[in-house]
């Protein structure tokens, strides 16, 4: 799991360190940057999975803008050509740091993005970055037991500046070689990260379409998803929905059959459908084409934190999108519940304050944060960790409405 984020010259964070928790919820004013937040992250996984195109940047859910556009600008501030995510990790006892350097070439909007070439015969921490991320792309595949000690002799090879003066070279090496091993869990899950949007009409099955497999970052694929659960994780979204009072069952069409009785109109290539407790035996099945959207933002939302194929870490924006205030706050319990079980790590964004009553402020792996943006223009994050002693008796969305927290539009 990842312990902070420090994002510097993106968009409109000039620099911003956040420490993380499990579930991490961000609210604010419109345009203060929660979104730029997320997708700073979604462009370190595009670096980690070599997939820095405009394709590529789109199907892990960023805004692609021009290279001009994604660094910032601000009035008063030197302009960099490039912008930097740096992550830190626990390994064992320690905590370790990972840093991105990205940059574009170009000026279109279809410009490729590329990592910062590193001249890592100037400095010790050049090195240790360099063989890190050569090592990370080759995705672990060639590691074996010879490979590593041909890993140290080149290690050994390599001639130290004269500027290095605070290690001998044994204790460089040994260094180099503490922090060269990002753990697997870690980069599979940077690599696969992505920014979830539930669309009602890609989880009907009526319309876009992304290249996320399995389930895509509009909703696409629930229905192969689902039917893909193990029965574990069958059972365990069963348990779930509750959130969904009228539902009885869920069915995957396999053949579609259903279709050919006329259950759904045909536009929908979705192959789920739902029965109705409260309606008639024979007349009680509703296709995903014709349901109730907030049922299928619930199933989409546990299925992300159920499922063992989906990313152990992602983020999701707008997250109250189609669904009522009571379900917001029982949604995010469960969830938090989920991600504790499942070992999964998510960022989410959300302009509804009934969110927040779904969050527990006194669990450290859950954390609140106020996005905004200072008097220069720079987006700005606060943790809001406890309640002040003469508000205790409101709730979180109570204190949000009443401006006691922050993270509201102030210009009207």
């Amino acid at each position: 799991m990842l312990q902070s984020l420090t994002i510097e010259n993106f968009k409109s964070i000039y620099s911003e360190k956040i420490d993380l928790g499990r579930v991490n919820i961000f609210i604010g004013a419109n345009g203060s940057g929660k979104s730029n937040i997320l997708e700073a992250v979604a462009m370190l996984s595009a670096a980690k999975s070599q997939d820095l195109n405009p394709d590529g940047l789109t199907s892990k859910g960023i805004r692609v803008a021009m290279p001009s556009l994604t660094f910032s600008s601000f009035m008063y501030k030197k302009p960099k050509n490039e912008f930097t995510v740096k992550f830190t990790y626990q390994q064992g006892e320690e905590i370790l740091e990972d840093d991105t350097v990205l940059i574009s070439t170009g000026t279109s909007i279809y410009s490729e993005w590329t990592e910062k070439n590193i001249d890592y015969s100037q400095n010790k921490r050049d090195i240790e970055r360099k063989k890190r991320n050569d090592l990370m792309h080759s995705k672990y595949d060639s590691i074996t037991n010879d490979s590593f000690k041909e890993l140290l002799e080149k290690l050994n090879s390599i001639e130290i500046s004269r500027d290095t003066k605070q290690d001998s070279r044994n204790s460089f090496i040994n260094k180099i070689m503490k922090y060269l091993f990002i753990p697997d869990d870690i980069y599979i899950s940077l690599k696969n990260f992505s920014i979830y949007t539930a669309n009602t009409e890609a989880l009907r099955g009526v319309s876009v379409e992304s290249r996320k497999q399995p389930l895509g970052i509009y909703g696409e694929g629930l229905d192969i998803l689902i039917a893909n659960l193990t029965n574990e994780e069958r059972e365990t979204m069963l348990e779930y929905t509750s959130l969904i009072p009228w539902l009885d069952e869920i069915i995957i069409s396999a053949d579609d059959n259903l279709k050919y009785l006329g259950y759904k109109l045909g536009r929908s290539n979705s192959r789920l459908y739902f029965k109705d407790k409260h309606m008639r035996r024979n007349n009680n099945i509703f296709s995903a084409e014709n349901s109730n959207e907030g049922a299928l933002h619930i199933l989409f939302y546990l299925a992300l934190f159920i499922s063992k194929s989906t990313p152990s870490f992602f983020a999701i924006d707008n997250i109250e999108s189609a669904l009522n205030p009571s379900v917001c706050r029982s949604l995010v319990k469960e969830i938090t519940s989920l991600a504790k079980s499942n070992n999964k790590q998510v960022l989410i964004t959300t302009h509804n304050p009934a969110i927040l009553d779904g969050v527990n402020l006194n669990d450290d792996s859950t954390r609140l944060f106020e996005v905004y943006r200072n008097d220069e223009g720079h987006t700005k994050t606060r943790r809001i960790k406890t309640k002040g002693e003469n508000i205790e008796s409101l709730k979180l969305s109570e204190m949000w409405l009443r401006g006691y927290i922050g993270a509201i539009n102030e210009d009207f």
